[in-house]
């Protein structure tokens, strides 16, 4: 079975993963490695269905279900853009349609199909995804590791940070333009998960070993899941499409799956107890545990219930050798889990000999997560947004395409005098002095306008 499953390596390209992360419906993985990044489509057939390669490495990818728009992040020793900027890539041109500078490095990414969240390490900037334009900013406790979380479905959105004090959750919800914080943990966060609509949340502390799930309305703890004794450091949060499971990945290498039911009245009443009273119930109580516990690969970055499959989860990270893979596996209710598949999707450009290989599976191979830098780049220029080719269409299966819509005349190219001169909207710009927002380089499709006509392009970009 296992021969039948695993990718032939011997022509995968020699380069180094930095990072994976599954699409809003677990249908798609994308990779980003030292070199670029690819996509991945998982159900109903596995396949790479992008590869691009680019002139240094993504440090982050995220996709926006299964439509063209991506945003990526620099990353690795020789980033393809510097770390502070969020790169808005069309994957039907394929080329950046637009970017937002920051003055902090930037530490995670979130797509909606009508905003872009990004997350620094004590603010997030929240953008509207068609032109922009910025909608609001959050400051946050010290967030080393860019938690940040949005609902995916259309209705109204909502968005899960860290509040500025430590442990506590901040949850916006914009249709409701209401504010609700959790008292979520004593200790720092190192886990957040909504579920797909934005009434649950889940969150973990760094010390890993409790995981809870709360409701956004009442502000109450409906679940709270013990995933080990053990301190370990939570990688990945996330719940199955329809909030039945919650799965939760650690550096010890195993990923859990807990079952969330549904609140009883007795559940409900305990969950309204006094916050001294819960904490004191648990030290009293046994936490339920996983009702599944799924290994094979040793580093697991991320995981994701995939789709519409019931009971089928991915899981993708290092394996012992530093190669990025990917498992897929059906679980069940207090029984063993089931290998579906196994592909290798980038093999370690590390080059050592026989020996060296020996030696080093002989002490364990560690991936070695970079220090994220604490710089401040200084005053980042700030550019009048063209983001006039940008519009969005609704499709039959409800996901928001992002399409390339070309301008009918040429930009006017200001001359260098004009263009340094201060213009009279600066300072409307200040209140979002710390990012700089460049729309797309509309001089660069000048060449491609000249020999085609202009529907048949845009026909070919749908």
């Amino acid at each position: 079975m296992d021969d039948d499953i695993l990718d032939d390596v011997q022509h995968r390209p020699s380069s180094s993963l930095l990072t994976c992360s599954f699409n809003q419906d677990g249908g798609c993985l994308a990779v980003g490695t030292t070199t670029g990044f690819s996509v991945h489509n998982l159900h109903p057939q596995y396949s790479q269905t992008v590869e691009r390669e680019l002139r240094g490495g993504i440090g982050q990818v995220e996709m926006l279900f299964r439509c063209n728009l991506m945003a990526l992040v620099g990353g690795g020793s020789t980033p393809h853009s510097a770390p502070h900027r969020v790169l808005i890539w069309d994957d039907h041109v394929p080329k950046e349609i637009g970017e937002l500078s920051f003055r902090q490095v930037v530490l995670s990414v979130k797509l909606r199909k009508d905003a872009i969240a990004i997350a620094l390490k004590d603010r997030v900037y929240i953008y509207n995804l068609t032109d922009l334009t910025l909608r609001d900013k959050i400051y946050t406790a010290d967030n080393p590791h860019g938690l940040l979380c949005l609902s995916t479905q259309v209705q109204e959105m909502v968005l899960a940070c860290p509040s500025v004090t430590p442990g506590h959750v901040r949850v916006e919800l914009y249709a409701h333009r209401k504010t609700v914080l959790l008292e979520a943990h004593d200790g720092e966060l190192r886990g957040l998960c909504l579920t797909a609509n934005g009434n649950k949340l889940a969150t973990a502390s760094v010390k890993g070993t409790i995981i809870r799930v709360w409701d956004i309305a009442s502000k109450s703890c409906i679940h709270e899941f013990r995933r080990g004794v053990e301190r370990a450091t939570i990688t990945c949060l996330t719940f199955s499409w329809d909030d039945q499971w919650l799965g939760s990945c650690s550096d010890k290498g195993t990923v859990h799956v807990f079952h969330c039911k549904q609140e009883t009245e007795d559940g409900k009443k305990k969950s309204s107890k006094s916050t001294f009273s819960r904490l004191l119930s648990s030290t009293t109580s046994q936490k339920p545990k996983s009702i599944c516990q799924i290994r094979g690969i040793p580093h697991p970055i991320a995981c994701a219930f995939v789709g519409d499959v019931p009971n089928m989860i991915a899981i993708s990270g290092w394996d012992a050798d530093g190669n990025g893979v990917l498992l897929m596996s059906e679980f069940a209710a207090h029984q063993e889990a089931r290998r579906v598949a196994y592909h290798v999707l980038v093999k370690n450009s590390v080059e050592e000999t026989e020996e060296e290989r020996r030696r080093r599976r002989a002490r364990g191979w560690k991936p070695k997560v970079p220090d994220t830098p604490d710089n401040d780049f200084g005053n980042m220029q700030i550019t009048e947004p063209s983001m006039n080719h940008l519009s969005t269409q609704t499709t039959d299966d409800d996901f928001c395409e992002v399409v390339f819509d070309l301008p009918l005349k040429e930009p006017a190219i200001e001359d260098k005098a004009n263009a340094d001169a201060p213009s009279s909207s600066d300072n409307g710009e200040k209140k979002n002095s710390d990012a700089a927002i460049v729309g797309g380089n509309q001089d660069k499709y000048k060449a491609e306008r000249k020999d085609e006509n202009l529907d048949e392009f845009l026909e070919a970009t749908q």
